[in-house]
């Protein structure tokens, strides 16, 4: 097959869309399929530039619900091709919290809808448009998945959960003092003003192989977002055996629901005292020690061969 594989993230954005992209092509190549990966930087982008790579693929893999999911449906219904999105973020929540500042999570966003304003609508109509054209939609939680069928409507036949990719087991370096990270971008939604009051290292703009030496090398892992579906950098914290302190607005529970501490991230007391429960050695070495018992495994080629399944079955 001919695969077009859409992003709106480069490589020097701190992100799952372009690390995704680059080693899903690697895999979808081994068997012998052609693979183009093209990044848009805005839906504008990508209205006035997919049309050429959509009409030349067989099959389209959009990496991001909005940006290029809305032009990849688009682009696939003109041409009548095949069109996977992966469903990693929710655009429409993540637009109003970033614009707003308001510590909502994506549960409380669908049970009662906020005062959008018209951008916000024109994302929320478009959205709607695009699941019920989109061919597939590839969750990486069955988390969000419910959140999406039961506010959407989607039929169940239509949507279904690919994971993240979760890295193996490495070893992490004993640590030598007691550093917590966070690693993404810099917006709202991430809450970084409690990050900050708790003394949490930043990262942001670094290279992805830094932010791994730079967990190997942690204490623990935080995310205290409003929302944080299944972050990537968790899971390789995860995997060197680190462990996490994480919003438990969340669907990583499913993958290690031991090893971290969940808390509602806009509770600051709750906050403080699971940062002063992980602080605590002999309670850090539990949760060390449950990481260790969990075996959770799912490679770039077990990934991209469920993506190739859905692609067969629609």
């Amino acid at each position: 097959m001919k695969i077009l594989i859409t992003t709106g993230l480069s490589k020097s954005d701190i992100g799952g869309p372009f690390q995704y992209a680059h080693n899903l092509e690697r895999e979808f190549q081994k068997p012998g399929h052609e693979v183009r990966i093209r990044r848009y930087g805005s839906v504008e982008s990508a209205l006035v530039k997919i049309w050429l790579d959509a009409l030349w693929a067989d099959r389209i893999l959009a990496l991001d619900t909005f940006s290029v999911g809305l032009p990849s449906v688009i682009a696939a219904r003109l041409f009548r091709k095949k069109v996977v999105i992966r469903v990693g973020g929710d655009f429409v929540w993540s637009a109003y919290v970033n614009r707003t500042g308001e510590p909502i999570t994506l549960p409380m966003f669908y049970r009662d809808i906020p005062k959008l304003n018209f951008k916000e609508k024109m994302i929320f109509c478009l959205t709607r448009w695009m699941i019920r054209k989109t061919d597939f939609l590839a969750f990486n939680t069955e988390w969000q998945r419910n959140i999406w069928t039961g506010y959407y409507k989607i039929p169940l036949n239509k949507s279904g959960v690919v994971r993240n990719f979760v890295p193996e087991k490495g070893v992490g370096t004993p640590f030598s003092n007691k550093n917590f990270i966070w690693a993404g971008r810099l917006i709202p939604e991430k809450n970084i003003t409690i990050l900050k009051e708790f003394g949490v290292e930043i990262i942001t703009g670094e290279p992805h192989n830094k932010i791994l030496e730079k967990l190997k090398n942690s204490y623990a892992a935080v995310s205290l977002a409003f929302t944080d579906i299944c972050p990537n950098f968790i899971l390789e914290a995860a995997s060197f055996g680190k462990p996490f302190i994480m919003t438990r607005a969340t669907g990583l529970n499913e993958l290690f629901p031991m090893g971290g501490i969940f808390v509602d991230s806009s509770d600051e007391k709750e906050v403080k005292r699971a940062f002063e429960a992980m602080l605590d050695e002999n309670t850090y070495n539990k949760y060390a020690e449950k990481l260790k018992s969990v075996s959770v495994k799912h490679s770039w080629s077990d990934l991209a061969a469920e993506i190739l399944q859905i692609w067969e079955k629609i």
